[in-house]
């Protein structure tokens, strides 16, 4: 397959995912917002009774929410940024979705956690989860709250992304430069024989 023909091939699916992702991260949005309504109106009539409530719900939506816009973010790169020359253009893009992705992986993501933890689960520090037994701890009675566990897996997610990230952008770099001492690309013509260029 030649070079331009596999860029058609990216655009196409690439733009199919943008489609996609983007129809159903709305949709999802839609769902949200019609959950979070309240089960009547002013006038004490049901308010679509068929629309199911709750924090878990909620929670499903927004997942799927996310992924349709995680799906049309990597549609953006496959068709716009995958395998082509780097122009200040294409960087533009590359920028931001990458500013996109770490606000939803450090901001949104975070943010709706401690939502869900603290104000639907109430992991407050009044609630103890784990208490450590006196022999490991030379007599004393330590406790564990739902407040240190909420902390324990919000810090450990951050960890997680951060180290993440660095080994992702480590193993990129590696590539472009595998990439960089290969041979360059043969051209073929349309039979599958390699073009060559005569002087003349």
């Amino acid at each position: 397959m030649s070079q331009t023909a596999a860029h058609q091939r990216y655009l196409g699916v690439g733009i199919t995912l943008i489609v996609a992702g983007s129809a159903l991260a709305l949709a999802a949005a839609y769902a949200v917002h019609l959950i979070g309504l309240p089960e009547k109106n002013s006038f004490g009539a049901d308010l679509y009774p068929q629309v199911p409530r709750g924090w878990i719900p909620t929670l499903l939506a927004q997942i799927v929410s996310l992924g349709g816009l995680l799906g049309a973010m990597a549609g953006m790169t496959l068709a716009f940024l995958y395998k082509r020359e780097m122009t200040w253009a294409r960087a533009s893009i590359g920028a931001f979705l990458f500013t996109g992705l770490m606000i939803i992986l450090y901001g949104v993501i975070p943010n709706e956690f401690l939502t869900v933890t603290q104000s639907k689960l109430d992991w407050s520090g009044l609630k103890e989860w784990v208490k450590i037994p006196k022999v490991l701890t030379l007599g004393n009675e330590i406790t564990i709250s739902a407040a240190a566990i909420k902390d324990i897996i919000g810090q450990g997610y951050i960890l997680t992304v951060t180290g993440g990230i660095a080994v992702t952008m480590w193993r990129w770099q590696e590539r472009s430069k595998r990439l960089a001492e290969q041979a360059p690309p043969v051209e073929v013509s349309k039979y599958g024989r390699p073009l060559t260029k005569v002087e003349r």
